[in-house]
């Protein structure tokens, strides 16, 4: 080979070894890197693995190129770390003594740091730090999940509302974080979504979370959050989930609920809640799940449910609603699941209850409802076991509605030849020690079996039962 070209080799060999020392990762930034890995895990001797954690990724890491100042080109950018994950295959586990890795927010280019399923050494715990105020006003971290950590302790750092770049703040799943929510929470303008489920949490709701106006998903539920519902959540206009389940909230649902009109999702069922529904509920046009079990309510279901179109489930059991089923949640075209069992509900089942052909899930049982079952055959079979009447000791079933489907009541006596259908209240005398239903041709009560000819007559019923009474 001529010595011009070997000489052209070698310095095209030297220029490509420069380009590829200069786009390294910094070496602070390696040494942030490498602290924080040590901290965390010991899966491996990390300071062996290689000299450019990103030149060849280690797991958990991501890296993307960043362009230097005034270099607007990717091709010549050095590559940084953006991304962290810890505790789940295959990202790197975490070692029993793991400290919470303060140090990764002073990696410069970090956007995203998970630690899950980390801290759960039931020999000890790991307190739940951050940096000062003052390190992480620079942050440009846009997503902290801190989930399924049975070890880790502590309170919510008030620094976290010094990461202003936030966007996914989660928290949940940590038995042992306590504490009330920082009110500096107010201060992360840029929260999507804010998520603080399943943990210790105590002290009302801040109600600068009213000021979070990009928040799209907002999650407190599982928590012992006490006193009202804070009306300032009705500023979150671009809401579109909300669940504050299973705390010790008490007073009633804030009217300005009705003003979060991108809602898809609201839950407040298990809490202290209590008095009437605020008016206007026909403004939440998108809203699909209404979930409010298990709430004092202990007043009338108001009519206008009816008018949230767009509902698929409505579960209100268990609340002390009085009064009757409104007529009006027969217009719910789109509902699949209707959940009132355990209230105090009266009168007849709405017929248009029938005309629902989404439904597949319909509990009303343990309550005072009366009359005829208004479904036909079809409706029941359809339902099967989903559908609970039980409960109910005025309702009876049009027994050639029944077929093969137990709907956990009896089956309404037909008043002389004429096949009219008497009164409830007649068959259940004659039939009060036990649930009557027909399976299979047989007529069962209290799970023994009578012969189905006993249905040609009530009479026939009423001297057979007269007989059993007197031996």
């Amino acid at each position: 080979m001529p010595v011009a070209s070997v000489a052209l080799l070698l310095h095209l060999l030297s220029m490509a070894a420069a380009a590829k020392a200069a786009l390294a990762m910094d070496p602070a930034e390696r040494e942030t890197l490498l602290l924080v890995m040590e901290a965390v895990s010991s899966d491996r001797d990390w300071r062996s693995v290689g000299p450019d954690p990103c030149g060849s990724p280690w797991p958990g890491l991501e890296c993307k190129p960043v362009p230097a100042a005034g270099n607007v080109s990717s091709a010549a950018a050095r590559l940084h770390v953006t991304r962290l994950d810890f505790g789940v295959a295959p990202n790197p586990t975490c070692k029993d003594g793991a400290a919470f890795p303060h140090l990764a927010f002073a990696l410069p280019h970090l956007q995203s740091l998970f630690l899950v399923d980390c801290f759960k050494n039931p020999a000890a715990t790991t307190a739940f730090t951050l940096p000062p105020s003052a390190n992480l006003t620079s942050s440009r971290l846009q997503q902290l999940s801190v989930r399924s950590n049975p070890s880790l302790s502590g309170t919510l750092p008030p620094q976290l509302s010094s990461i202003r770049s936030l966007q996914v703040l989660t928290v949940s799943q940590n038995a042992l974080i306590r504490g009330e929510v920082p009110q500096g929470i107010g201060e992360l303008k840029s929260l999507v979504h804010l998520d603080l489920s399943y943990n210790s949490l105590t002290g009302t709701i801040p109600s600068r979370i009213g000021e979070l106006r990009s928040l799209v998903g907002l999650d407190l539920s599982y928590n012992s959050f006490s006193g009202s519902i804070p009306g300032q959540l009705g500023d979150l206009a671009m809401l579109q989930k909300l669940d504050l389940s299973s705390n010790n909230l008490t007073g009633g649902v804030p009217a300005t609920i009705t003003g979060l009109t991108s809602l898809t999702f609201l839950a407040l069922s298990n809490n202290g809640l209590s008095g009437h529904l605020p008016a206007g509920l026909s403004d939440l046009r998108d809203l699909q799940y209404l979930i409010m079990e298990n709430n004092p309510m202990g007043v009338p279901l108001p009519s206008e449910l009816g008018d949230i179109a767009r509902l698929q489930e409505l579960r209100l059991a268990n609340s002390g609603y009085s009064g009757s089923i409104p007529e009006t949640l027969g217009r719910l075209a789109s509902l699949t699941t209707l959940s009132l069992e355990n209230n105090n509900l009266t009168g007849r089942i709405p017929a248009g209850l029938s005309r629902l052909k989404r439904m597949y899930h319909l509990n009303l049982s343990k309550n005072g409802l009366d009359g005829v079952v208004p479904f036909d055959g079809a409706f029941l079979r359809r339902l099967g076991r989903n559908l609970d009447l039980s409960g109910n000791p005025g309702l009876c079933v049009d027994g050639r509605a029944v077929l093969q489907a137990d709907v956990g009541v009896g089956v309404c006596r037909r008043a002389g030849d004429g096949g009219d259908i008497a009164s409830v209240s007649a068959a259940t005398d004659v039939l009060s020690v036990g649930t009557l239903f027909r399976r299979d041709g047989q007529l069962r009560l209290a799970g023994g079996r009578w012969s189905a000819l006993l249905l040609i007559r009530p009479v026939a019923v009423a001297l057979c039962c007269s007989c059993c009474l007197l031996l």
